[in-house]
Protein backbone atom coordinates (compact mmCIF):
# COMPACT_ATOMS: atom_id res chain seq x y z
CA UNK A 1 0.00 0.00 0.00
CA UNK A 2 1.47 3.44 -1.24
CA UNK A 3 1.37 6.34 1.39
CA UNK A 4 -0.34 9.42 -0.12
CA UNK A 5 1.86 11.97 -1.48
CA UNK A 6 3.84 14.43 0.09
CA UNK A 7 2.25 17.56 -0.05
CA UNK A 8 2.64 21.35 0.73
CA UNK A 9 1.12 23.12 3.58
CA UNK A 10 -1.05 25.84 2.93
CA UNK A 11 -0.79 27.55 6.73
CA UNK A 12 2.49 27.82 8.30
CA UNK A 13 3.12 29.69 11.49
CA UNK A 14 4.33 29.98 14.95
CA UNK A 15 2.15 30.45 18.37
CA UNK A 16 2.97 31.70 21.67
CA UNK A 17 1.89 29.36 24.05
CA UNK A 18 3.15 31.23 27.57
CA UNK A 19 6.59 31.43 29.66
CA UNK A 20 8.10 32.76 26.35
CA UNK A 21 7.75 29.58 24.44
CA UNK A 22 6.55 29.98 21.17
CA UNK A 23 5.01 26.23 19.09
CA UNK A 24 5.53 26.05 15.26
CA UNK A 25 2.16 24.60 13.47
CA UNK A 26 1.88 23.26 9.63
CA UNK A 27 -1.16 22.17 8.23
CA UNK A 28 -1.87 20.31 5.24
CA UNK A 29 -4.64 18.70 3.17
CA UNK A 30 -8.33 20.10 3.39
CA UNK A 31 -9.01 22.70 5.03
CA UNK A 32 -13.08 21.97 5.71
CA UNK A 33 -11.92 17.81 5.95
CA UNK A 34 -11.71 15.62 9.08
CA UNK A 35 -9.25 17.79 11.76
CA UNK A 36 -6.17 15.50 12.58
CA UNK A 37 -3.70 16.82 15.17
CA UNK A 38 -0.05 14.77 14.73
CA UNK A 39 1.70 14.27 18.29
CA UNK A 40 5.53 13.76 17.49
CA UNK A 41 7.44 11.42 19.46
CA UNK A 42 10.64 11.87 21.84
CA UNK A 43 10.16 14.13 24.00
CA UNK A 44 12.03 16.24 21.40
CA UNK A 45 11.58 14.68 18.30
CA UNK A 46 9.84 18.08 16.35
CA UNK A 47 7.35 18.18 13.82
CA UNK A 48 7.84 15.71 10.74
CA UNK A 49 6.06 16.54 7.71
CA UNK A 50 6.06 12.79 6.09
CA UNK A 51 3.58 12.19 9.15
CA UNK A 52 1.12 13.88 6.66
CA UNK A 53 1.54 11.22 4.66
CA UNK A 54 -0.86 8.46 6.91
CA UNK A 55 -3.80 10.87 6.50
CA UNK A 56 -6.22 11.54 2.89
CA UNK A 57 -5.44 14.82 2.45
CA UNK A 58 -9.11 15.23 -0.31
CA UNK A 59 -10.46 14.41 3.48
CA UNK A 60 -8.61 14.93 6.70
CA UNK A 61 -7.15 18.60 7.58
CA UNK A 62 -3.76 17.75 8.85
CA UNK A 63 -2.35 19.97 11.60
CA UNK A 64 1.28 19.50 12.54
CA UNK A 65 2.95 20.88 15.42
CA UNK A 66 6.53 20.96 17.18
CA UNK A 67 5.91 20.56 21.13
CA UNK A 68 7.68 23.32 23.27
CA UNK A 69 11.09 23.22 23.23
CA UNK A 70 11.52 21.23 20.08
CA UNK A 71 12.05 21.25 16.16
CA UNK A 72 11.51 25.48 15.32
CA UNK A 73 9.37 25.77 18.25
CA UNK A 74 11.43 28.26 20.50
CA UNK A 75 13.20 28.20 22.91
CA UNK A 76 14.94 24.89 23.33
CA UNK A 77 14.57 25.14 27.03
CA UNK A 78 13.19 22.41 29.26
CA UNK A 79 12.16 25.73 31.45
CA UNK A 80 8.74 25.48 31.67
CA UNK A 81 7.69 22.39 29.59
CA UNK A 82 5.77 19.56 31.44
CA UNK A 83 3.53 17.42 29.88
CA UNK A 84 0.61 19.75 31.82
CA UNK A 85 1.68 22.31 29.95
CA UNK A 86 2.12 20.19 26.73
CA UNK A 87 -1.47 19.06 27.22
CA UNK A 88 -2.36 22.88 27.64
CA UNK A 89 -0.75 24.04 24.47
CA UNK A 90 -3.06 21.46 22.38
CA UNK A 91 -5.93 22.09 23.74
CA UNK A 92 -5.16 26.17 23.25
CA UNK A 93 -4.29 25.13 19.62
CA UNK A 94 -7.48 23.46 19.21
CA UNK A 95 -9.58 26.93 20.48
CA UNK A 96 -6.80 28.83 18.40
CA UNK A 97 -8.16 27.32 14.91
CA UNK A 98 -11.73 27.18 15.81
CA UNK A 99 -11.94 23.25 16.35
CA UNK A 100 -14.71 21.90 18.47
CA UNK A 101 -13.30 18.22 18.08
CA UNK A 102 -10.70 16.58 16.46
CA UNK A 103 -8.64 13.43 15.98
CA UNK A 104 -5.21 12.87 17.89
CA UNK A 105 -2.19 10.49 16.23
CA UNK A 106 1.41 10.49 17.87
CA UNK A 107 3.59 7.19 18.04
CA UNK A 108 5.47 6.42 21.28
CA UNK A 109 5.27 9.46 23.54
CA UNK A 110 3.31 11.18 20.88
CA UNK A 111 0.92 8.52 21.55
CA UNK A 112 1.38 8.93 25.16
CA UNK A 113 0.63 12.64 24.77
CA UNK A 114 -2.35 11.77 22.75
CA UNK A 115 -4.23 9.59 25.49
CA UNK A 116 -3.20 11.97 28.54
CA UNK A 117 -4.92 14.89 26.16
CA UNK A 118 -8.06 12.72 25.84
CA UNK A 119 -8.49 11.98 29.54
CA UNK A 120 -8.00 15.42 30.37
CA UNK A 121 -10.66 16.80 27.27
CA UNK A 122 -12.43 13.82 26.03
CA UNK A 123 -14.88 16.10 25.19
CA UNK A 124 -12.89 17.22 22.14
CA UNK A 125 -11.85 14.09 21.31
CA UNK A 126 -13.22 12.06 17.50
CA UNK A 127 -11.06 9.39 17.72
CA UNK A 128 -7.32 8.01 18.26
CA UNK A 129 -4.92 6.73 15.88
CA UNK A 130 -1.69 5.50 17.97
CA UNK A 131 1.49 3.67 16.78
CA UNK A 132 3.98 1.96 19.25
CA UNK A 133 2.04 3.40 22.44
CA UNK A 134 4.65 4.20 25.31
CA UNK A 135 2.73 4.28 28.59
CA UNK A 136 5.02 6.22 31.15
CA UNK A 137 4.98 3.74 33.52
CA UNK A 138 7.55 2.56 35.86
CA UNK A 139 7.70 -1.02 34.44
CA UNK A 140 7.93 1.21 30.80
CA UNK A 141 11.06 2.69 31.85
CA UNK A 142 12.57 -0.38 33.34
CA UNK A 143 12.12 -2.54 30.19
CA UNK A 144 13.81 0.88 28.26
CA UNK A 145 16.87 1.63 30.19
CA UNK A 146 17.27 -1.12 33.33
CA UNK A 147 20.38 -3.30 33.09
CA UNK A 148 17.26 -6.21 33.92
CA UNK A 149 15.17 -4.61 30.73
CA UNK A 150 14.56 -6.75 27.46
CA UNK A 151 16.83 -4.01 25.63
CA UNK A 152 19.56 -4.45 27.56
CA UNK A 153 19.29 -8.44 27.12
CA UNK A 154 18.92 -7.64 23.39
CA UNK A 155 22.16 -5.72 23.32
CA UNK A 156 24.07 -6.05 26.43
CA UNK A 157 27.06 -4.96 24.35
CA UNK A 158 25.56 -1.84 23.84
CA UNK A 159 23.77 -1.06 27.19
CA UNK A 160 27.22 -1.94 29.11
CA UNK A 161 28.51 1.13 26.86
CA UNK A 162 24.82 3.60 26.89
CA UNK A 163 24.87 2.77 31.16
CA UNK A 164 28.18 3.57 31.85
CA UNK A 165 27.99 0.92 34.28
CA UNK A 166 25.81 2.48 36.61
CA UNK A 167 23.31 0.32 38.99
CA UNK A 168 20.17 1.21 38.05
CA UNK A 169 17.45 3.50 35.89
CA UNK A 170 17.52 6.71 38.73
CA UNK A 171 21.38 6.41 38.47
CA UNK A 172 21.33 6.41 34.54
CA UNK A 173 19.30 9.31 34.40
CA UNK A 174 21.44 11.50 36.94
CA UNK A 175 24.51 10.84 35.28
CA UNK A 176 23.05 11.55 31.80
CA UNK A 177 21.39 14.96 32.98
CA UNK A 178 24.96 16.16 34.66
CA UNK A 179 26.65 15.25 31.67
CA UNK A 180 23.96 17.07 29.02
CA UNK A 181 23.99 20.43 31.23
CA UNK A 182 28.26 20.17 31.18
CA UNK A 183 29.26 23.87 29.44
CA UNK A 184 31.91 21.74 27.78
CA UNK A 185 30.37 20.98 24.40
CA UNK A 186 32.89 18.55 23.49
CA UNK A 187 31.66 16.70 26.49
CA UNK A 188 27.62 17.23 26.29
CA UNK A 189 27.44 16.26 22.97
CA UNK A 190 29.89 13.08 23.64
CA UNK A 191 26.66 11.90 25.86
CA UNK A 192 24.03 13.51 23.55
CA UNK A 193 25.26 10.99 20.81
CA UNK A 194 25.15 7.82 23.41
CA UNK A 195 21.82 8.35 24.35
CA UNK A 196 20.62 9.23 20.75
CA UNK A 197 22.58 6.04 19.71
CA UNK A 198 20.38 3.72 22.15
CA UNK A 199 17.28 5.38 21.66
CA UNK A 200 18.00 4.58 17.45
CA UNK A 201 19.14 0.87 17.87
CA UNK A 202 16.15 0.21 20.17
CA UNK A 203 13.70 1.65 17.02
CA UNK A 204 15.85 0.06 13.96
CA UNK A 205 17.27 -2.90 15.91
CA UNK A 206 20.17 -2.23 14.45
CA UNK A 207 23.23 0.22 15.43
CA UNK A 208 23.29 3.44 13.78
CA UNK A 209 26.81 4.81 13.17
CA UNK A 210 25.72 8.34 12.44
CA UNK A 211 23.76 10.39 14.81
CA UNK A 212 20.35 9.97 12.70
CA UNK A 213 19.96 13.46 13.01
CA UNK A 214 20.79 16.79 11.17
CA UNK A 215 23.23 18.07 13.43
CA UNK A 216 24.86 17.42 16.99
CA UNK A 217 22.95 20.10 18.15
CA UNK A 218 19.73 18.97 17.43
CA UNK A 219 20.43 15.72 19.22
CA UNK A 220 22.10 17.75 22.25
CA UNK A 221 18.60 18.80 22.05
CA UNK A 222 16.53 16.08 22.13
CA UNK A 223 18.82 14.08 24.59
CA UNK A 224 18.35 16.68 27.28
CA UNK A 225 14.56 16.67 26.81
CA UNK A 226 13.73 13.21 26.71
CA UNK A 227 16.03 13.18 29.97
CA UNK A 228 14.24 16.45 31.71
CA UNK A 229 10.75 13.76 30.98
CA UNK A 230 12.13 10.64 31.79
CA UNK A 231 13.65 12.31 35.30
CA UNK A 232 9.86 13.14 36.04
CA UNK A 233 8.01 10.06 34.91
CA UNK A 234 6.88 12.33 32.44
CA UNK A 235 5.26 14.26 34.72
CA UNK A 236 2.69 12.00 35.80
CA UNK A 237 1.80 9.47 38.27
CA UNK A 238 2.54 5.83 37.92
CA UNK A 239 0.11 3.77 35.52
CA UNK A 240 -1.80 7.04 35.32
CA UNK A 241 -3.32 6.11 31.95
CA UNK A 242 -4.20 2.52 32.82
CA UNK A 243 -6.47 4.11 36.03
CA UNK A 244 -8.12 6.73 34.10
CA UNK A 245 -8.90 4.71 30.61
CA UNK A 246 -12.60 4.45 32.10
CA UNK A 247 -12.58 8.25 31.21
CA UNK A 248 -11.58 7.40 27.20
CA UNK A 249 -13.45 4.34 26.85
CA UNK A 250 -16.21 5.55 24.68
CA UNK A 251 -13.85 7.59 22.21
CA UNK A 252 -12.97 5.49 18.84
CA UNK A 253 -9.45 3.78 18.95
CA UNK A 254 -6.72 2.57 17.12
CA UNK A 255 -3.64 0.81 18.18
CA UNK A 256 -0.80 -0.37 16.04
CA UNK A 257 1.98 -2.03 17.75
CA UNK A 258 5.02 -4.21 16.53
CA UNK A 259 5.14 -6.94 18.29
CA UNK A 260 8.95 -6.79 18.78
CA UNK A 261 9.28 -3.40 19.95
CA UNK A 262 12.02 -3.08 21.82
CA UNK A 263 10.86 0.84 22.75
CA UNK A 264 7.32 0.37 23.98
CA UNK A 265 5.91 -2.93 25.66
CA UNK A 266 3.13 -4.72 23.64
CA UNK A 267 1.83 -6.43 26.50
CA UNK A 268 0.83 -2.98 28.20
CA UNK A 269 -0.79 -1.88 25.51
CA UNK A 270 -2.80 -5.09 24.69
CA UNK A 271 -3.81 -5.42 27.96
CA UNK A 272 -5.22 -1.11 27.66
CA UNK A 273 -6.79 -1.92 23.78
CA UNK A 274 -8.33 -5.06 25.79
CA UNK A 275 -10.01 -2.60 28.66
CA UNK A 276 -11.05 0.16 26.06
CA UNK A 277 -12.22 -2.47 23.90
CA UNK A 278 -10.20 -0.65 21.12
CA UNK A 279 -9.24 -1.61 17.53
CA UNK A 280 -5.60 -3.59 17.91
CA UNK A 281 -3.66 -3.93 15.09
CA UNK A 282 -0.24 -6.35 15.87
CA UNK A 283 2.37 -6.44 13.44
CA UNK A 284 4.76 -9.54 14.05
CA UNK A 285 8.07 -9.64 12.81
CA UNK A 286 8.23 -5.51 13.25
CA UNK A 287 10.05 -3.52 15.82
CA UNK A 288 9.17 0.48 17.13
CA UNK A 289 9.84 2.08 14.09
CA UNK A 290 8.07 3.08 10.91
CA UNK A 291 10.72 2.34 8.58
CA UNK A 292 8.52 -0.88 7.52
CA UNK A 293 5.96 -1.19 4.96
CA UNK A 294 4.28 -3.64 6.46
CA UNK A 295 3.74 -0.25 9.58
CA UNK A 296 2.93 2.34 7.00
CA UNK A 297 0.66 0.61 5.30
CA UNK A 298 -1.13 -0.42 8.89
CA UNK A 299 -0.93 3.18 9.99
CA UNK A 300 -2.65 4.63 6.96
CA UNK A 301 -5.11 1.84 6.80
CA UNK A 302 -6.34 2.94 10.48
CA UNK A 303 -6.14 6.75 9.27
CA UNK A 304 -8.62 5.23 6.27
CA UNK A 305 -11.02 3.22 8.63
CA UNK A 306 -11.03 6.27 11.45
CA UNK A 307 -12.39 8.36 8.17
CA UNK A 308 -15.19 6.18 7.40
CA UNK A 309 -16.19 5.21 10.49
CA UNK A 310 -16.24 9.00 11.57
CA UNK A 311 -17.73 10.06 8.50
CA UNK A 312 -20.55 7.34 9.03
CA UNK A 313 -21.19 8.59 12.68
CA UNK A 314 -22.10 12.18 11.68
CA UNK A 315 -24.49 10.71 8.96
CA UNK A 316 -26.37 8.73 11.70
CA UNK A 317 -26.34 12.11 14.10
Amino acid sequence: MQLYPNITPYHDFHLSVGSGHQIHVQEFGDPAGLPVVICHGGPGVGLHADNCRFFDPTRYRIILYSQRGCGQSTPHLTSANTTTELVADLDYLRTYLGLEKWVLSGGSWGATLCLLYAIEHTQHVHGLILRGTFLATSADFQWLYSRHGAAAHFYPELYARFSQELPDVASIFAFYRRQLSDDNQINANHFAKLWCQWENVLSHGKQQHQWGLSSPQLGLNMARLMVHYFTAQCFIADNFIGEHYKKISKIPTWFIHGRHDLVCRFNGVQHLAEQLNAQLLILDGVGHGVDSNVYLAAVRRAADLMCIKLSRNRCKD
